[in-house]
């Protein structure tokens, strides 16, 4: 067999991290006889695609470290990793190696600028995401989409709309990801007329067909205000049945949050007819149940889940805190600052009470049914 050449060490790289398998891709990237820029990246990207934001931060470093030129697809492969991550200072540290390093020779390259602005924009940081924006020397779809839904997500959806505008204003044509920006910040902001009027011209003005998460995201709208039933009319009008997970699902959570167990079940039954094996769906109506005090109901369902063998995956959060990331399961209490962390949680509970804040009935019970089976 033939002595294997770099880009044929690189190609397994690639082609392990694609599967997954990162491990393995480990090994053949230390074995490699020599590396250059094109292997470093093939890593580094795989990590990041797979979820290992920090990992990923780390092979740059390292990288770095060895005179490795970083390339413009290098720098939009640990920025994509950046804009996962809750560590603020890495985030800080890669910008600032992008100006001191090359800021000539890749701030021309209009994929930097958007990675720049899509790792602000995910990270809460929108002032900084602007100024990357204004001084962007050329702007595309891809740029004004990471706005529009930066603002959506970040507690700025009245934005949103007034960024669309501009957009169209300047001839820029947009696509379904600009209206589903768009439309997730009128849902959380309740411009119910202004989500109605953008949703009719995604066909009528612009020829795009409408998505199955565009109408999610109107059914979502409609049930954070009640209007429940038009919002089950909406869904039942969509053809491609087999697509209509999302917008069953944000029924189903409004239905949770109004408390309508009448229509909460054929929710469920249309969730489950698509996805039966998903035990989330059955934890959600358990809940439903539970805060109406049926809880032989509730019951009725956890026991049809433990015969049909289902059972929750364990939620997690994660938080960075001085440049260190702590994770968080469900009911942990294994964390090496739990007891100062609990004796925190216990003052804040005590100034709620104190500013009003009245628990709502069965408040304890219904939360630990949601962590059942988790």
């Amino acid at each position: 067999m033939p002595e294997k050449d770099i880009v044929s060490w690189t190609s397994m790289v690639v082609a392990y991290t694609r599967a997954h398998n990162l491990d393995d891709a480990c090994a053949i990237f230390n074995n490699m006889p020599a590396k250059n820029t094109v292997s470093w990246i093939a890593l580094i990207a795989g990590f990041a695609q797979n979820g290992h934001g920090d990992e990923a931060l780390d092979l740059f470093v390292k990288m770095h470290e060895e005179g490795k030129q970083a390339s413009p697809r290098t720098f939009v492969s640990v920025l994509c990793a950046c804009a996962d991550q809750a560590l603020a200072e890495r985030r800080k540290q890669i910008h600032g190696c992008i100006v001191r390093t090359c800021f000539n020779r890749v701030m021309d390259n209009i994929f930097i600028w958007n990675a720049l602005i899509d790792m602000f924009c995910k990270c809460g940081n929108m002032r900084s995401a602007e100024i990357i924006f204004l001084r962007m020397p050329e702007r595309d779809v891809v740029s004004r989409n990471s706005m529009i839904t930066g603002f959506a997500h970040n507690g700025l959806g009245h934005e949103s709309p007034v960024f669309l505008k501009t957009m169209l204003e300047t001839n820029v044509r947009p696509n379904h990801v600009t209206f589903l920006g768009t439309l997730s910040a009128c849902s959380h902001t309740g411009l119910d007329a202004e989500a109605l009027q953008i949703f009719d011209a995604v066909e009528k003005d612009y020829s795009l067909q409408s998505r199955s998460d565009h109408y999610a995201i109107l059914v979502d709208l409609l049930g954070r205000k009640n209007r429940l039933e038009e919002a089950m009319e909406l869904i039942e009008s969509v053809s491609n049945k087999s697509n209509h997970v999302g917008m069953w699902g944000a029924l189903l959570g409004a239905c949770k949050v109004h408390g309508n167990l009448v229509i909460a079940r054929k929710a469920v039954d249309a969730l489950l007819n698509l996805e039966p094996r998903n035990a989330a769906r059955y934890i959600m109506l358990s809940s439903i149940y539970a805060a109406t005090n049926r809880w032989d109901d509730s019951c009725g369902v956890r026991k049809q889940m433990e015969e049909r063998d289902l059972t929750k995956d364990v939620a997690n959060s994660w938080i960075g805190i001085r440049n260190e990331m702590h994770k968080f399961p469900v009911k942990d209490r294994f964390h090496y600052q739990i007891g100062d962390i609990y004796e925190v949680l216990g003052k804040l509970a005590y100034h709620m009470k104190e500013a009003g804040y009245v628990p709502e009935p069965n408040l304890r019970r219904i939360l630990d049914n949601d962590d059942v089976g988790g």
